[in-house]
């Protein structure tokens, strides 16, 4: 049985992007993880610093986030018994990631883009294009729909 692992951010433009691919490829046939890492971030206030979010945020940020993430697999129309939901802090998200698709052992990780163009095109930083240079396995990348 095949393993995807669908990366999301919990952006509505990210969920909505990820909700089309269940015009490209069948996910019942297969183990599916929903994955998200929530990027810690560390701040200098003062000389001060000061790390968001706090880990006493932790547990109601995963709530929220596996929340919107069985909402996705039920607009997905996967069965959520065969499927795998993870909410991760890191503060290196995209090695994270990396590092879960090996442990899974991963066929396909699919993901969603912003398509930003023109001067935000120029910077080649996004977490679609690490997973594009650096992933273990394919990769399917759903571009924003056009109106």
């Amino acid at each position: 049985m095949k393993t995807y692992v669908l990366c999301t951010t919990l952006e509505q433009h990210s969920i909505d992007t990820l909700k089309r691919v269940k015009d490209t490829i069948n996910l019942n046939n297969a183990i599916v993880h929903i994955v998200t890492v929530i990027e810690i971030k560390v701040y200098n206030l003062d000389l001060v610093p000061y790390i968001y979010p706090t880990e006493g945020q932790y547990d109601e940020m995963k709530s929220s986030a596996e929340m919107i993430m069985h909402s996705l697999a039920g607009d997905l129309g996967i069965n959520q018994d065969s499927t795998v939901f993870n909410c991760f802090f890191d503060s290196n998200r995209e090695n994270k990631i990396k590092d879960y698709l090996i442990d899974v052992e991963a066929d396909l990780v699919i993901t969603a883009t912003r398509g930003k163009h023109g001067i935000d095109g120029l910077f080649s930083s996004s977490f679609t294009d690490f997973l594009c240079k650096f992933s273990p396995c394919d990769v399917l990348v759903m571009r924003p729909h056009k109106e």
